[in-house]
């Protein structure tokens, strides 16, 4: 499941050694002290990013100068910043961690330590390699490239050293975690003798398979369970060492493209954190909150709005249902309509540019990111418009109220005009890169600037101290998506490596030939891991196979691109991940299982919405043709 970011506090002065919560003073006080630690870090390493690059952009277009150096620090410093994801990961609560869900049975939870203990040896030994080895200076900082690597080694051990830490912070039996540091220990002084023949001769293919879905199945986090596999592929054959994949991981998430990627999602979290959100829902109310049904229309028409300045549908998501979920129920929804029509909506921010997960498939494919983000803009609105004609017609079987009368023009005039400056963001954003103006990482650091702006500056909506709580936020979220991006990178230089969208498209070629054929498959294909794994790995894995096997088949890249991000944002909603559920559910107090039945009538639109998008090309690269190459 995702764990969203959250305040976790212990007991810090009492006598008896475990207090009613269970948590453990001692141990409490020694966490909070390194998750402060960590959290301040990951804050001075996000806007040292952001200064950095618009410090760039300012000398670029306002003084008509090249200030050398801007991109590659920002570059290094979100180096740091995933390395810094590696810690915090393993705190409970104190950031955004993706896995499928965290084993209960102490043998599962052993095993699972057993192979993150595993994982981050081998990660600090390697890195250590790249550190001591790697030579030269970089010419635009003047500083050795080997610190761009540095922090790697060292926060892979304290990554280590908190799981113990927190378990005793939270009373946890620590046998489950002790026992997997000392197998993971063991097995990483026995897998060359050991293991080296047998994983020889099952493969790097199978082996990196095969233990990518162990670790999955042990519960440990993606990004882990990639770096898992790729180290063990090594011992089958996969001309992958340790130090390679550090420096694959390090070199592969951070490219220039990549770093857009936090700088949306901060700039996401600034407009909410600053009201700005509320005066989309004010408009959403004004527009279509009359209408029988009229909550649930307005947390869609939100959540299209909110597409256009974030990016995020896990923030959106937590919106809708802090926001707009105990809205519906207080006007009579069942909690479980309610948290699936906020569930449902919050797939259109990944579609809708600017889309983070569009955003991360146009690195991995080498595709245009202002190809891609305009081509989401219609998918995005059919996919609106069939999820509010599920909510119509839900309205009129369950009674669902009818929001206030819709206000006279002059009232929705002045609501549209409070709305104006957040909707603006959308059309620089989108309308700037397609058009060449600012490249996607220039773009999102001037979202986090107009959002900043906006927020604390011009509407005051935010204070000082709410602003850093949101800012450490996204730097833990952005260092997850770091880490999910880096780990990725040398799992797929093996999978290009050993040929396997070769070998997938000899298979799917001896089936049929036929493009909508193809398709059908990649789609079924698509559904069915994105049922169990999170839509950025699901990417980041399944992109690098499939893409290629499209485009021999004929498939527009651009239109294949846009079926996948829709495709695998359903997973969002089904079991047995369904993250989107899964924040909806934890932040609304309902049932998870009542949540997922709730959710069958959206799917179902969804997916047929999806359908249309396969069979009909142009309603994704229509708006390319209007926008023009």
């Amino acid at each position: 499941m995702l764990t969203k970011p959250g305040r976790r506090r212990y007991c810090l002065a009492m006598s008896d050694p475990t207090d009613s919560t269970g948590l453990r003073p001692s141990a409490g006080k020694a966490l909070e002290a390194a998750a402060r630690g960590l959290k301040g870090i990951a804050l001075i390493l996000l806007v040292g990013m952001v200064a950095s690059l618009a410090a760039g952009i300012v000398a670029r277009y306002g003084l008509n100068a090249s200030l050398i150096g801007s991109g590659v620090a920002a570059q290094w410093l979100f180096a740091a910043l995933i390395a810094i994801a590696l810690p915090l990961g393993r705190l409970a609560g104190a950031t955004a961690s993706i896995s499928l869900y965290r084993p209960a049975h102490p043998l599962l939870r052993a095993a699972g330590e057993a192979i993150a203990v595993w994982t981050l040896i081998e990660l600090a030994a390697g890195a250590g390699i790249v550190v001591s080895a790697i030579g030269g200076t970089d010419p635009s900082l003047g500083l050795p490239v080997w610190l761009r690597f540095a922090l790697l080694p060292a926060a892979a051990i304290l990554a280590i050293l908190l799981g113990p830490l927190d378990d005793a912070a939270a009373g946890r039996p620590l046998k489950p975690r002790l026992a997997g540091i000392a197998v993971g220990i063991a097995l990483w002084a026995a897998v060359p003798s050991l293991l080296a023949a047998p994983l020889a001769a099952a493969g790097p293919l199978a082996t990196l398979a095969g233990a990518f879905v162990l670790g999955l199945a042990a519960g440990t986090p993606v990004a882990i369970a990639m770096l898992f596999a790729v180290f063990i592929a090594h011992h089958a054959g996969a001309t992958m060492p340790p130090q390679a994949a550090a420096q694959t991981m390090i070199n592969g998430a951070s490219k220039h493209l990549l770093l857009a990627a936090p700088l949306f999602i901060t700039a996401g979290a600034l407009m909410n954190a600053g009201r700005l959100t509320e005066r989309l829902i004010a408009l959403a109310t004004a527009l279509v909150g009359s209408l029988r049904g009229g909550l649930g229309h307005v947390t869609v028409v939100t959540s299209t709005l909110f597409a256009g300045i974030s990016g995020s549908s896990y923030a959106e998501a937590a919106i809708g249902a802090k926001l707009l979920a105990p809205q519906m129920t207080r006007q009579g929804y069942p909690a479980a309509d309610a948290g699936a029509i906020t569930a449902a909506a919050a797939i259109l921010p990944n579609i809708i540019p600017p889309s983070v997960a569009l955003l991360i498939l146009a690195g991995v494919a080498n595709l245009s990111v202002g190809a891609l983000w305009v081509a989401g803009i219609l998918p995005g609105l059919l996919l609106a418009g069939l999820v509010m004609a599920v909510i119509a017609m839900m309205a009129g079987r369950r009674g669902y109220p009818r929001g206030p009368a819709r206000p006279p023009a002059r009232a929705l005039g002045r609501t549209a005009i409070d709305a104006a400056p957040v909707l603006a963001l959308a059309v620089l954003i989108v309308g700037g890169i397609r058009f060449g103006i600012v490249t996607p990482t220039e773009a999102g650091v001037i979202a986090v600037c107009y959002a900043l702006a906006l927020g604390l500056a011009i509407y005051r909506a935010a204070s000082l101290r709410e602003t850093i709580a949101t800012l450490i936020a996204a730097a833990g979220e952005s260092a997850q998506v770091g880490l999910l991006i880096g780990a990725a990178a040398p799992f797929g230089f093996i999978l290009a490596a050993e040929q396997a969208p070769q070998q997938l498209g000899e298979v799917a070629f001896a089936l049929t030939r036929e493009p909508l054929a193809l398709l059908l498959l990649a789609n079924l294909l698509l559904l069915g891991f994105g049922m169990v794994l999170d839509i950025g790995a699901a990417i980041l894995i399944l992109t690098p196979i499939l893409m290629p096997v499209a485009i021999a088949a004929g498939i527009d890249p651009v239109h294949f691109g846009i079926v996948i991000v829709v495709n695998l944002m359903i997973g969002g909603l089904t079991p047995p991940v369904g993250m989107l559920v899964f924040i909806t559910a934890g932040l609304t107090g309902t049932p998870v299982a009542d949540l997922f039945r709730a959710a069958l009538p959206y799917v179902a639109a969804l997916i047929a919405g999806l359908v249309l998008i396969a069979l009909l090309p142009w309603i994704a690269l229509g708006p390319g043709w209007i926008f023009g190459p």
